[in-house]
């Protein structure tokens, strides 16, 4: 079982992961837009603060345009989520420092600066893939902020009307992120049901017969390296095609409805339900061994006997193989349909293991 447990936590592990980057892939997409915004949006500044008597830094503000486009440049390249972060935090860093830079000199730095600090943390709230970068993103923003702030020269009103609007873009940002975040995910979730759609019976809910297959070859590796037992229970619907003729496939498609929902209600979390095609089924048994798997199908055979069948009780032909060693999961197959073949022999309505 701790095999089974940890290939859940890896799958869940790389499914986590698969998110993030296929989120980041998507604000790539945007990224150069953003990085010409935020060049464009530092040369207006400067141009800006040129109006304004005894400019000052202005040689450094233009030297950090070159920079700011080199950090948005990586953030389009960047492999990682964390080098995305560590781009981004770069390119907020050299924008707002321009702005920091503007401010400087001026009657009231502090209302001078408060735009780029409201518009920097707004605008780029939804371009974070984790919470963790949102609030590091806003806390390097808003670290050139603070000296203004704390500055003895700022009144009493800028230093409340500043600190009230920067908590309203934070908030916002933060509102915005999240929503942002979770129409992601959304649409993430959606892509993973579309693909266990194709990888699932639609009539039953089962899983199709390459899937099945699949699975069936994992824990079939799995099963060798711990050396624990594995089953398969192969399971046919008795008198089908009489089921068909005499009553239509739309009474067949009902029995195999409920016939499904039956077995998949009686099996363990870890157990494999699949369709192998038309009324054949096939259940794999991790960690159960050909005795068990024999009391189960006895259980099966008292369940399925309630499900509603038009022309008379459901029956079920079941074969039970055990997988042994040097055998292959397709050879453990092929014993347990032989042996559900023999049940059909002997009469139907039966459970037979395989020799």
């Amino acid at each position: 079982m701790p095999h089974r447990k940890l290939l859940r936590d890896a799958i869940a592990v790389d499914r986590e992961h698969a998110f993030r980057q296929q989120t980041l892939r998507r604000l790539q997409l945007t990224a150069v837009e953003m990085g010409v915004m935020a060049v464009v949006g530092s040369i207006v500044a400067i141009l800006i603060r040129l109006l304004i008597p005894t400019p000052e830094y202005l040689g450094l503000r233009v030297a950090l345009l070159p920079l700011t486009a080199l950090f948005a440049y990586l953030i389009v390249k960047a492999p990682s989520v964390r080098a995305y972060g560590f781009a981004c935090l770069a390119t907020i860093a050299t924008v707002t420092f321009n702005s920091y830079l503007g401010a400087l000199g001026t009657d009231r730095p502090l209302m001078y600066f408060l735009p780029a600090a409201l518009i920097i943390v707004l605008s780029t709230s939804f371009f974070w893939v984790t919470l963790a970068q949102w609030v590091a993103g806003s806390l390097v923003c808003y670290a050139f902020f603070l000296p203004f702030v704390v500055e003895h020269a700022a009144n009493r009103t800028d230093t409340i009307f500043s600190l009230f609007f920067a908590g309203m873009a934070l908030l916002a940002g933060s509102v915005s992120h999240k929503r942002i975040h979770d129409h992601q995910r959304y649409a993430f979730d959606q892509e993973c049901r579309l693909a266990d759609l194709s990888v699932t019976d639609a009539l039953t809910g089962a899983r199709s017969r390459a899937e099945f297959l699949q699975q069936a070859e994992i824990e079939a590796v799995i099963a060798c390296e711990t050396e624990a037992p594995l089953t398969l229970l192969y399971l046919d619907i008795d008198h089908f095609k009489r089921l068909n003729d005499g009553h239509g496939h739309a009474a067949g498609d009902a029995v195999l409805r409920g016939m499904a929902s039956a077995v998949q209600q009686a099996l363990r979390d870890g157990d494999v339900f699949g369709r192998l095609g038309g009324e054949e089924f096939c259940v794999l048994l991790p960690y159960q061994n050909e005795g068990e798997a024999k009391l189960l199908a006895e259980r099966l055979r008292t369940l399925l006997a309630a499900v509603p069948r038009p022309d008379g009780t459901l029956t079920i032909s079941a074969g039970i193989a055990g997988m042994r060693e040097g055998e292959s999961i397709m050879q453990t197959l092929h014993r347990a349909d032989l042996a559900m073949l023999k049940a059909k022999q002997l009469g139907r309505d039966r459970v037979c293991v395989a020799d």
